[in-house]
């Protein structure tokens, strides 16, 4: 069988669901919450995985934007390559 629904869902390294899995059970907290221990820890977590990434890829940490999903990602990408015209702002 081929699976051609990679768009919707794909398979995620082990690894990565474990300490996925980890941080939604027992690690959990808002990283934009800073006023408390789980909130920091959350930061702390969100940081770490950002300067991963980035090392993997050969990027900044600040260059690492997390979104919520892929028409977040999308519209980030969009709004990211069209020329700034101050008199029509960008509508998505």
């Amino acid at each position: 069988m081929i699976y051609l629904g990679y768009h919707a869902t794909t398979p995620v390294d082990r690894r990565v669901a474990d300490r996925v899995y980890h941080f939604m059970t027992e690690e959990f907290g808002n990283s934009s919450s800073t006023d408390h221990e789980w909130g920091d820890r959350a930061e702390t977590a969100i940081k770490q995985a950002a300067k991963q990434v980035a090392d993997l890829i050969g990027a900044s940490p600040r260059e690492i934007v997390w979104t919520s999903g892929a028409t977040e990602s999308l519209n980030l990408a969009i709004q990211g390559s069209l020329a700034p015209n101050p008199t029509q702002p960008h509508r998505i």
